[in-house]
């Protein structure tokens, strides 16, 4: 009974994916996301390539909540194609939020060259910038170890708010497991106690009583460390 259930609701899922309205669509996300359904895959990607920019955000959220690696290369596709679309700003934090979701470590060799990008003409906007270090933190969590070290990277990054952000995610990262945290990691969150921006220096800070609060020892002790003069 529980599979013949299961195979009605794949079946109007597919029927709401090949001629539903967008409302439509966007209700049976949280079904998809319990289903996942591989015969979701076509019609979605499909979807990804529509005309309609909230059916390809609608797909990649759905993507997202599938959470299968074979779309990764569809997103990032979209997302370049966007870079050249004003007022895609929705469609690409959907697709920044679905590779997030995805978890794949090797999302960040496409998530770095976008921050860093010499080009201001094709450099993210600030908002969008914060998106892609939110994703990076998703995958952080998923134990990325590579996105870790980028996240690492992005603390010594020129924009003082993309660097508070990176001790952020980097705390994050942590919480289920905060004791193998390395010392390097630590030493260089405390460091950054004293940075030139007060907002980093409140992140390092708060990064640091974060872990200490979920067990982490050592986070603790350089908390309490007294500040330089």
């Amino acid at each position: 009974m529980k599979a013949r259930f299961s195979d009605e609701m794949i079946q109007g899922c597919l029927k709401v994916l090949e001629k539903g309205e967008v409302e439509d669509l966007f209700e049976i996300l949280p079904r998809i996301g319990v289903l996942r359904d591989p015969r979701f895959d076509e019609p979605l990607l499909a979807l990804l390539r529509h005309e309609d920019t909230r059916r390809r955000e609608f797909a990649a959220y759905a993507m997202g909540a599938l959470r299968r690696r074979e779309f990764l290369d569809a997103l990032k596709s979209c997302f370049r194609e966007t870079e050249e679309i004003r007022d895609a700003e929705e469609l690409q934090v959907a697709i920044l939020e679905a590779i997030g979701a995805i978890g794949d470590d090797a999302a960040v060799e496409f998530f770095l060259p976008l921050l860093e990008s010499s080009d201001h003409e094709r450099r993210p906007k600030r908002g969008l910038r914060r998106r892609i270090v939110e994703a990076m933190g998703a995958i952080a969590q998923q134990g990325g170890d590579r996105t870790l070290a980028g996240l690492i990277e992005l603390t010594g990054h020129d924009d003082p708010e993309l660097r508070a952000q990176a001790l952020s995610e980097i705390a994050v990262a942590y919480w289920h497991r905060p004791n193998e945290i390395t010392e390097a990691t630590l030493r260089r969150i405390y460091e950054l106690r004293d940075d030139r921006s007060a907002e980093v220096g409140e992140s390092a800070l708060a990064a640091l009583q974060s872990l200490a609060d979920v067990g982490c020892r050592r986070a603790e002790r350089l908390f309490k460390a007294p500040r330089r003069e």
